[in-house]
Order: structure tokens, then C-alpha cells, then sequence
């Protein structure tokens, strides 16, 4: 993948997620950390597919990327942690494997579109957990930083 591709993907990411921070209301001035969560996930996902990755190893770990980083920046910004988390996953809805379980059931094409729901449930799987994952490693370095651990 060239730079130029890469930044343009970024961008890309870092405007939907705004867009949908936005949408959210979240408050004006962290609207654009939430897009920069969403953009660092997608480089999660982009760097997943680079590693040979599926959709759902893809989405995983770009979930884990949104989650640490939209867990750190809201510590930072002392703002709920949903006020990055929420936005920082739109690019990472499967909406065109949905869409084209949708397609593939419309023409008749029953296995192919249930393979498409499976991929897309999994992806949502993968979101859920991956964002899980990194509340609870973001939540328990703090824990231990507190107690005075290294």
C-alpha cells in the first residue's frame, strides 16, 4: 500500500467518524478526537488486512485500536468513554457484507447470503469484543497504575 493510499484512507475514516460524532451530539470540542479514534481504528483494520487477515480478524483488532485509543483519550479529555467509542466504530460496520447478504437472498442466492449474515454477525462479534478487550486492558493498566505497580 502506497502513502498516499494510506493517508486517504485515513481521512476517509477520520470524516465518518466525525460525521457520526455529530450525529451523536457529542460535545464540539471532542468531535474531532472522536474522529481520529475512528481513523486509528481503521489503521487497525487496514494493518490487519495486511497481515493476512479476515473480516473478522480484520474488524477484531480494528476494534481493539478504537477501543484503547478511544478509552485513553477519554481519560485525557475527562469525557465518557462512549463519546469516542460510539463514532470510532462506524468504519467498521460490515454495511457492505450486509448488503450484499441482502443482494445475494433478493436473487435467489440463499447459501451465499447466509454465508454473508455469518461474516457480518462474526464482524459484529469481533466489535464487540474487541472493544471489550481493550476497556478492560486500558481499565486495568489504570487499576494497577493507582496501586503504584509497574
Amino acid at each position: 500500500m502506497s502513502i498516499p493510499h494510506v493517508a486517504g484512507q485515513f481521512l476517509i475514516a477520520f470524516i465518518a467518524s466525525t460525521a457520526w460524532s455529530v450525529i451523536f451530539r457529542a460535545p464540539k470540542r471532542r468531535i474531532a478526537l472522536a474522529g481520529l479514534t475512528g481513523a486509528l481504528g481503521w489503521m487497525g483494520w487496514m494493518l490487519a488486512g495486511a497481515m493476512g487477515l479476515e473480516i473478522v480478524g480484520r474488524t477484531a483488532l480494528g476494534a481493539f485500536a478504537v477501543g484503547i485509543s478511544g478509552e485513553i483519550i477519554a481519560r485525557l479529555w475527562h469525557e465518557p468513554a462512549t463519546v469516542f467509542l460510539t463514532p470510532g466504530i462506524v468504519p467498521l460496520v460490515p454495511g457492505v457484507t450486509i448488503y450484499s447478504a441482502m443482494q445475494a437472498f433478493v436473487v435467489g442466492d440463499y447459501l451465499g447470503g447466509l454465508s454473508f449474515i455469518t461474516q457480518a454477525l462474526l464482524a459484529a462479534g469481533a466489535i464487540a469484543g474487541g472493544l471489550a478487550i481493550a476497556t478492560t486492558v486500558v481499565r486495568a493498566a489504570l487499576r494497577s497504575q493507582r496501586r503504584g505497580r509497574p
